[in-house]
């Protein structure tokens, strides 16, 4: 484990395998990159939030007697009070690599916060910004400092937007109990997390509801409550954008792609894009030139 530099925001990097208990430097917020092969670890309480990432591979979290696991391109948001058990085990040979920060005092006025809360990184806000900085972290010549520095500053201004948006989509659910309002979100935003990680083929909502713990029922109930459509129809819309997408990425006709993404070809593409969109897909010879 590397040493932390001297800073407002403390740095360091931890390979190969975990330890039970670990003494963290002291200081203020803290970003954490980490490729771990094995081990467990407990992390201390501490007043503040942690937000992970894994870029590469499964952790398993027990945060307040729950386990919770995080699946490679997915983001944890969760209260560090109680602390937390990190536990990696069964990975590739290249292990897991992720990056945590804690950002010290940010669940004072983050109501919202009963919880986990899962997303993906590819259907959040802060997504983009937690896979640039570990590729930066990981890879860059950058000073590591820098970039862990500004991936906090960056932290701290967009977590008040999805607090906000974790408070309407919770008032939204028809249930008595905040805690439970909370808990359909939770398994929404793991519902959405799931679907975009399956993107070559179609997914019911019994996979679904099987793949985040929940009732079919519930999970249908809370998933339109939070996004307005069915798991199907959101699944078929992100489908169908991709593989135009990546059409026009590589420049070639739309039937090119169309197995890669769960459609039959051309034809069953356009047809599905215009009961989904109410429109053709946009199209032109330049796109496949």
């Amino acid at each position: 484990m590397t040493p932390p530099q001297q800073s407002t925001v403390a740095y360091w990097e931890l390979f190969g395998s975990l330890e039970r208990s670990q003494l963290r430097p002291a200081g203020d917020d803290a970003v954490v990159l980490s490729n771990i092969e094995h081990g467990l670890e407990t992390s201390p309480a501490a007043n503040g939030l942690t937000v992970r990432y894994v870029a590469r591979g499964c952790e398993n979290y027990r945060i307040g007697g729950r386990g919770y696991g995080l699946e490679a391109g997915q983001i944890m948001i969760a209260p560090h009070e109680s602390g937390a058990d990190c536990e990696v085990k069964n990975v590739e040979r290249e292990g897991t690599l992720g990056v945590c920060t804690l950002l010290r005092g940010a669940t004072n006025d983050l109501d919202w916060v009963y919880g986990p809360l899962v997303v993906g990184a590819g259907c959040s806000s802060i997504g983009a910004l937690m896979q640039d900085s570990a590729r930066s972290l990981w890879t860059s010549a950058r000073p590591k400092q820098e970039v862990a520095s500004k991936l906090v500053a960056r932290l701290r201004s967009e977590l008040p937007a999805i607090a906000r948006a974790m408070l309407a989509q919770a008032a939204s659910m028809d249930a008595a109990k905040l805690s439970t309002r909370f808990e359909m979100v939770r398994r929404a935003h793991l519902a959405q997390a799931y679907l975009h990680s399956v993107t070559e083929r179609a997914v019911d909502l019994a996979e679904v509801a099987a793949a985040v713990g929940y009732s079919q029922f519930q999970l249908l109930r809370a998933f339109q409550h939070c996004f307005g459509e069915r798991p199907a129809s959101y699944h078929r819309r992100l489908r169908l954008n991709l593989a135009l997408d990546e059409a026009r990425r590589r420049r070639v006709p739309i039937g090119s792609v169309c197995d890669e993404f769960g459609f039959a070809g051309a034809s069953s593409f356009s047809h599905a894009y215009r009961r989904a969109f109410g429109h053709a897909p946009v199209w032109s010879r330049r796109d496949a030139a």
